[in-house]
């Protein structure tokens, strides 16, 4: 068989798929990133030759050390072994190797068996095996464990507020967050306001990932006390090490539900009512690129369309990633060079109203009115509900907006900003928007870059967008060309 073969991915770039060749298992696949098949060829020959590179500096994904020759993660599977299935691996091992080994293989029957008479014995009824118990970590410990207080007195505060009420806290909870179960979700939803399946969905993980480890699953609604919830949130900033705007989503999580069952009577006191949120001072500031890496960037060869266009609508002209990804033919106006923000595509895959959920127009430099149009052509059965980032995937569906991070780090890597700087600095492809936005609050009056770039509050929107004319476009156009020509004739 050959060494290897390449392959195209959705986007049409090559891939050389590479495998062993005495077992015929894959061990390795690279892409090329060149839709030239030549090129691609070549360039596999070479990495089959002297050994495939880690990869670029700015890949999220991380070569995996642990993987052998035969494409098995060993050390993982190893992890996973219980002491019985390892003995068993061991002896299998050594019958089909023919190797000698000193450990002795496990059986069913470790122990001689002796003879003994038969008894007759009465049936019994079959017995369910016991369900497996969640690890309940960290309760119940940090006001006694602190001495501030004597133990007894410090007890108190632990004993449950609601004791009539034996709903088990985290199956209330996943029960809550289900919209086919939740009264609070369909009320809300009957009243024409908006609750998401994928906020909904992340809720539920939430109780799973941080609920369920520190209470388990038979401590009761009734149970709960101020006190336990101080405890949890502590947990999961000291033991989990999480950041204050996750634990603040954790606690919404119950909080919300706690609530609700305190409206309704459910319970007579709503034990996280005094509970405080964490502050959100520890979140990193996202960083800007500068106008030196702009103007680089801008001059790169993209070899790419798609992500050339994105860093141009996000850097010119502010549009977020979702934004980008939501764009249809019919928004585009190639008349008076705008375009309008109606949706944005949502990460896990679906279209939505924006982030503000009001509609705006942006201008766009004609020739990118114009290349958009082009791209979107492309798509096989184009008309105007066709997504302009159509993806070669599915053509009928748009790149999800996390897709330009990925092209984003490598045309950085490729003006030589490093994946250390990167993440130092906190660069994504978010934050050209953000170098946008600063860039026009330079050059123009507020109530503009507000109204183009959908920063305020909807209100404040609305307002601003409302009186916004062709006179105003068309110096917003002209400021957003000068920003454009600006950084482009920069001297180096």
């Amino acid at each position: 068989m050959k060494p290897f073969y390449l392959t195209k991915n959705a986007q049409g770039y090559y891939r050389a798929v590479f495998f062993n060749q005495q077992t015929g298992v894959c061990v390795k696949t690279k892409s090329t990133h060149t839709k030239d098949k030549m090129e691609a060829m070549l360039l596999a020959a070479e990495w089959y030759k002297n050994g495939t590179p880690d990869g670029y500096t700015n890949s999220r994904k991380k070569a995996d050390d642990d993987v052998s020759v035969s494409g098995l993660n060993l050390d993982g599977i190893v992890k996973r072994l219980s002491q019985a299935e390892a003995v068993l691996l061991v002896s299998l091992i050594s019958q089909k190797f023919n190797l000698n080994t000193n450990i002795a293989v496990a059986t069913a029957d470790p122990t001689p068996q002796v003879a003994a008479p038969a008894v007759v014995v009465a049936p019994t009824p079959s017995v369910e095996a016991p369900k497996k118990k969640v690890v309940v970590v960290h309760k119940k410990n940090a006001l006694s464990d602190s001495g501030m207080i004597p133990a007894d007195v410090a007890a108190k505060v632990y004993e449950p507020l609601n004791p009539e009420c034996t709903m088990k806290l985290c199956e209330f909870l996943v029960n809550f967050w289900t919209p086919e179960k939740s009264e609070y979700i369909q009320n809300k939803r009957a009243h024409k306001k908006t609750i998401g399946e994928y906020h909904c969905k992340e809720m539920r993980g939430m109780v799973n990932r941080y609920w369920l480890p520190f209470f388990g699953e038979e401590f009761t609604v009734g149970e709960l006390t101020e006190q336990y919830l101080e405890d949890f949130l502590q947990e999961l900033a000291n033991f989990r090490c999480l950041k204050g705007a996750t634990i603040n989503h954790a606690r919404t999580c119950g909080a919300t539900g706690l609530k609700w069952l305190k409206n309704k009577g459910i319970i007579h006191s709503n034990p996280m009512a005094n509970v405080e949120a964490f502050s959100k001072s520890d979140a990193t500031p996202r960083g800007i690129p500068d106008e030196k890496e702009i103007k680089a960037l801008y001059e790169l060869d993209w070899n790419n369309e798609v992500m050339y266009l994105a860093f141009n609508l996000s850097a010119f002209s502010g549009l977020r990633p979702g934004e980008i990804s939501g764009l249809q033919v019919r928004d585009i106006d190639s008349e008076k060079d705008l375009i309008t923000i109606r949706h944005s595509w949502h990460r896990t895959g679906f279209l939505k109203s924006t982030k503000t959920n009001l509609i705006r127009k942006v201008p766009v430099a004609h020739n990118i009115i114009l290349r958009l149009l082009v791209q979107a052509q492309r798509c096989p059965g184009a008309n105007e509900e066709t997504f302009v980032f159509w993806s070669k995937a599915n053509d009928y569906k748009p790149f999800l907006p996390q897709y330009y991070d990925d092209g984003f780090f490598e045309a950085l890597h490729k003006i030589g900003v490093s994946e250390e700087e990167r993440k130092e600095r906190n660069i994504d492809f978010y934050s050209l928007r953000h170098f946008c936005a600063t860039y026009l609050a330079n050059m123009t009056d507020m109530r503009n870059v507000q109204a183009v770039l959908g920063h305020t509050t909807p209100a404040m929107t609305k307002h601003y967008a409302n009186h916004m004319t062709d006179e105003h476009f068309d110096s917003i156009r002209d400021i957003f060309e000068q920003c454009r020509m600006s950084i482009i004739q920069a001297a180096a």
